[in-house]
């Protein structure tokens, strides 16, 4: 089943039905849970219930194994202007599509008004927080709230719900549990779809998605200590990031199937965990591509989640945090999606330094229901050129809140497709390329998106070359979330590759002044220009006005900022007469 049957096309008929707010900021997370799994529910038969999570104060919504926004960075530079994300994006919907909005009293009113939606409940057991994936899918195959034990008086005396399924007591672990799951609730669920959601972090924001979909859930590590699962890592990230060389030939000699084959037998020798992890991956199917949402565990981390998944060949949409896209996912979105281009007759080369800059991190959904962490709404947007990595496949998933940023958008704006297109993949473990790149020039012809940030910078030739056989009006590839050394500048099929020149890989985590600091040095070194400095700004620290400050110190007589395409345009004229620099 693809996506694209679930998108809306009119919200007339939906009108007359006003649309519920429950502020479930103060709420625990028993609480929310109920709340997102009666929203879901709800939610199927149109946009009717919107949950208030209000603004992100609560430490622990900014933190999962990493502290992302510490609490100075945060009211130093996102608080203000991030604000109340979903109430933005309430005022943006009712402006848009004239939508009715009531507020319900409390959680207790919400259900009763929608009760005739409910068979019943699920209770998970505290003792066994991943019991709370099992009653997701329940909750979503059987209309039944999701309870927590003490609740179930309450709603049997009060609500008049019986419950369906306790799940106190009923597996040792959670590799029992999942091992239950796949067995029998797996064939039930959404074909294609898959999600993996951290009941440790008790962060139940897109819990709504997942029971709305009847989506399968699990939560399993893609890490281990053990020797043999370590060696089979190290084959994975050998392709992704060892000696340049040696890469190129194993891609050459196309060995890459049967090496990356040995490194996932290695992992799911060494982890128990791992090893049904890679079962649930293999039965996904392409729909129209294998896809999984949600984010890594609290027993590993991105780099080892995203190895283990890139090479299952599924695509990630990370939707940590991402609340109401049950909500999201029933407006319509507009009949056409347009950016402006610049016109490639208007691109002269210049002997400057071209400098572009591109927020990471757009392909994060809980960074396109924010406004880009508030920078979106920064005063200092439309005065300098900025490119807005974005998740694309909100063409399909969620339009009305992705159109958001075309109706708004400046000239100085320009929307690039996150890491590695129509979802977050390591291409170089991704053996299904050729479906995934049809799929992500489908995808982003209908977001008229036309220039990618691929997530490895210096991959091996073939998959440069693969890269630039995508179908479409794609007009160039900047690549790399950061470096290792290597910055190389192709041009492939007449479309130009280049890898971002900042940050190194152990930079990443620098303050936006470290970053503008080192930015000062690349483009102020005595080299001869042309030159070409593309910047990949870590989203969580900094912002579109530290920007903003610091391109008014630069010289225009010798710097010039540009966006992406006009960045990728003066590239490619300057590799016509001067040749690739690898």
């Amino acid at each position: 089943m693809s996506p694209r049957a679930h998108r809306p096309t009119s919200v007339d008929a939906k009108a007359s039905h006003p649309v519920c707010v429950l502020d479930v900021s103060r709420l625990g997370y028993a609480d929310r849970l109920i709340a997102t799994s009666l929203q879901g529910l709800v939610n199927r038969e149109g946009p009717r219930l919107f949950l208030d999570f209000g603004i992100f104060d609560d430490p622990s919504a900014r933190r999962t194994n990493e502290d992302f926004l510490p609490e100075a960075i945060w009211r130093d530079k996102f608080r203000d202007v991030l604000g109340n994300q979903d109430q933005h994006n309430l005022s943006y919907y009712r402006k848009k599509h004239g939508l009715r909005v009531v507020s319900a009293r409390d959680l207790e009113a919400a259900i009763l008004q929608y009760r005739s939606a409910l068979t019943g409940v699920v209770v998970w057991d505290p003792a066994l927080p991943d019991t709370v994936n099992v009653a997701l899918m329940l909750a979503g195959l059987e209309n039944l709230l999701v309870v927590s034990p003490e609740k179930t008086t309450w709603v049997e005396e009060t609500l008049g719900l019986k419950v369906h399924h306790d799940l106190r007591g009923r597996w040792k672990d959670r590799i029992t549990l999942y091992r239950w799951a796949f067995t029998y609730l797996f064939p039930r669920c959404r074909e294609g779809w898959i999600a993996c959601i951290e009941p440790a972090w008790q962060r139940p924001e897109f819990t709504d998605y997942i029971v709305q979909h009847k989506v399968f859930v699990f939560s399993l590590s893609s890490e281990s200590k053990n020797a043999l699962f370590r060696a089979g890592q190290t084959i994975l990230l050998m392709l992704v990031g060892g000696p340049f060389g040696l890469r190129n030939a194993i891609f050459d000699l196309h060995f890459e199937p049967l090496i990356k084959m040995l490194g996932l037998w290695l992992m799911g020798l060494g982890s128990p965990e791992t090893r049904q992890a890679l079962r649930i991956h293999r039965a996904v199917k392409a729909c129209p591509y294998p896809t999984i949402f949600g984010w890594h565990t609290a027993r590993d981390d991105e780099l080892a989640f995203m190895l283990l998944l890139s090479a299952s060949n599924l695509r990630l949409v990370p939707s940590h945090m991402a609340g109401n896209f049950s909500f999201h996912s029933q407006l319509p979105g507009p009949s056409k999606f347009e950016q402006h281009h610049i016109d490639p007759a208007s691109v002269t080369l210049q002997e400057k330094t071209y400098l572009t800059f591109t927020l990471s991190d757009g392909d994060q959904l809980v960074l396109m229901n924010t406004g880009q962490l508030g920078n979106w709404r920064r005063a200092e947007r439309g005065r300098v050129p900025f490119n807005w990595e974005i998740q694309p496949l909100l063409v399909e998933l969620a339009p009305a809140l992705l159109e958001q940023y075309y109706e708004t958008r400046r000239e100085s704006d320009y929307l690039v497709a996150g890491p590695s297109g129509a979802g977050y993949i390591i291409p170089p473990l991704n053996t299904r390329r050729e479906s995934f790149l049809e799929e992500t020039g489908r995808i982003c012809r209908a977001a008229d998106v036309r220039v990618f940030t691929p997530y490895i910078g210096d991959p091996p030739r073939r998959l440069v070359e693969e890269y630039g056989r995508m179908p479409g009006s794609v007009l160039g590839f900047i690549g790399g979330y950061a470096h290792f050394g290597r910055i190389p500048m192709y041009s492939v099929h007449g479309r130009p590759w280049l890898a971002y020149a900042w940050p190194y890989f152990q930079n990443v985590w620098d303050s936006g002044e470290q970053v503008l600091q080192a930015v000062r040095r690349l483009v102020e070194a005595a080299e001869p220009r042309p030159r070409f400095v593309a910047v990949h700004l870590f989203a969580y620290r900094t912002t579109l006005r530290d920007v903003h400050e610091f391109v008014q110190t630069l010289d225009p007589r010798k710097v010039k900022i540009v966006r992406a395409d006009e960045f990728l345009l003066a590239a490619s004229h300057f590799m016509e007469r001067d040749g690739d620099h690898r």
